[in-house]
């Protein structure tokens, strides 16, 4: 009896390890040139926060839909975008083909290559049974003619198979019975006894959650739970839904429904105590897709709808009070707009966040844990590699639950030359006619560079410490152009820019 209760334990630990670096590796791809192989980029929080590009490396394109899991060590084991499954080593896995096949599926035909559409309807998850098993929880439209309507399909991997690359055992097997589920909304967090997983999904109909639990067992207690009000009739697919990294809370946003904030019990699945807060009223009906994240230390709620940021202070009684507006989107296109859409907490405690179109940057809210614009938020934040496709993130479950630190704020960048922290620089007026007055940073001498907008340097100077510098730019045409601070010593990589309309 001692013996077994000393191998549950192991067990148990073994779980929870390879648990709490699971979401470190986050892989993006597309192609914007006419050149073969994917352009693509990841982030591989083991060694820093700085993102890597790839070329003609990844064999898939994430234009929508985006997992990946990794091992105890954060070290990379798959990858999809909802129609194909990839090892570690960028190979497409045996049987790896034609997830989420269907009628959809069969339109898409080729494309599919290029991912399937959706922004949180995919997730990979360890089986608590099993510790070389995944389940990869997907899904695709049903029917195709109404694609806001979804079913919920798992297929399966071994990840100790083909010389330990993993195969696809099982494929697109039904587990919703054939309930119709919001595009969007899929999370998942663990049980409190620290192996299992809820699994939480919206039902497109009254105010239903499918709520089902996977144990090493497969999927049971599958539950339907009613609580709170009736979803609005657009609700599928524009907003998202999230569980707090301490597991004690559930977060469902869209900007019509507006913000649903739940009490969660991760030892019944069960959701209490709701509390709801109105943001924005004066949204269209159509084309106004939105977001939810919690800040590390599950104080903090901060949702996306498209041009505004928010923060919502959950230990407020009243949400109301809790409510602070951070930024407004400042319209710039990059080549597109650079809305705020799509967010993720990432290991290193920072939130990134995508826009709704193919953009060249990431916006960042650098310390979320601060309360309101303390919380440094910084549009276009991070610089890309190469272009985005459409924009999302990818899909985890909430990893750490049980441990003490959430995400490790000691992660650090290690930049390539292409690669930035931005932040805003001080320039006016703006628009101007011929003169532009610049504020050079506090206590930063380096260089400032003017682009167009087909990113030709036009015009380049010199910027001292703390220097107001006026510079005539009476030769420029009229238009818009990028002017750029770096600094000569650099050791933070930040770069400093505006955004200048000539008249």
């Amino acid at each position: 009896m001692k013996r077994t209760s000393i191998l549950i334990l192991v067990f148990i630990c073994q779980t929870l390890c390879a648990q709490s670096k699971g979401d470190y590796y986050w892989i993006f791809s597309n192609n914007s040139t006419s050149d073969p192989g994917f352009e693509a980029y990841f982030f591989d929080f083991n060694s820093s926060d700085t993102l890597v590009p790839l070329t003609s490396i990844v064999p898939i394109k994430t234009r929508g839909l985006n997992a990946s899991i990794c091992d105890a060590n954060g070290n990379l084991l798959m990858y999809s975008n909802g129609c194909t499954v990839v090892d570690k080593n960028h190979q497409i896995m045996p049987n790896g083909r034609h997830l989420n096949n269907g009628d959809y599926f069969e339109m898409l035909g080729d494309s599919c290559f290029n991912g399937y559409l959706g922004k949180q309807d995919i997730m990979i998850l360890p089986d608590p049974g099993y510790e070389q098993g995944y389940y990869i929880l997907h899904k695709p439209i049903m029917p195709p003619e109404n694609p806001m309507y979804r079913e919920l399909r798992y297929s399966y991997v071994d990840i100790a198979l083909n010389n330990d690359r993993g195969e696809v055992l099982e494929k697109n097997i039904v587990i919703s019975d054939s309930l119709k589920l919001m595009s969007r909304y899929l999370t998942a967090i663990n049980h409190s006894n620290g192996v299992d997983f809820w699994i939480l999904q919206p039902i497109d109909q009254g105010n239903q959650y499918l709520t089902l639990l996977l144990t090493e067992n497969g999927f049971e207690s599958k539950i339907i739970q009613e609580v709170g009000p009736n979803f609005h009739w657009n609700a599928s697919g524009s907003g998202t839904s999230v569980f707090s990294p301490d597991g004690k809370l559930y977060a469902f946003y869209n900007k019509d429904d507006n913000l649903f904030l739940y009490d969660f019990d991760r030892n019944t699945g069960v959701l209490s105590n709701l509390r709801q807060l109105v943001l924005k009223t004066n949204t269209p009906n159509a084309g106004y897709f939105s977001s939810v994240e919690f800040s590390p230390n599950s104080r903090f709620a901060y949702v996306a709808v498209l041009d505004s940021l928010w923060q919502v202070d959950t230990w407020e009684a009243d949400l109301k009070d809790g409510l602070e507006l951070i930024d407004v989107w400042d319209g710039t296109m990059d080549p597109f707009a650079t809305t705020f859409t799509v967010m993720a907490l990432a290991p290193n405690c920072k939130i990134y966040m995508a826009s709704g179109s193919g953009t060249n940057t990431y916006h960042v809210i650098n310390k979320p844990n601060e309360k309101g614009k303390a919380c440094d938020f910084v549009q276009r934040g991070i610089q890309l590699p190469y272009t985005s496709s459409l924009g999302n993130m990818p899909n985890f479950p909430r990893f750490r639950v049980d441990e003490e630190d959430k995400c490790d704020p000691t992660i650090t960048s290690v930049f390539g030359k292409d690669v930035f922290y931005r932040r805003d620089l001080k320039a006016y007026p703006n628009p101007m006619h011929d003169f532009l007055t610049v504020e050079i940073p506090e206590n930063r001498s380096g260089r400032l560079f003017l682009f167009d907008l087909n990113g030709q340097l036009v015009w380049q100077g010199v910027g001292q410490r703390s220097e107001t510098k006026q510079i005539d730019f009476s030769f420029l045409e009229a238009g818009v152009y990028s002017l750029e601070f770096i600094p000569d010593k650099n050791p933070g990589s930040l770069l400093w820019t505006k955004q200048i309309v000539k008249q």
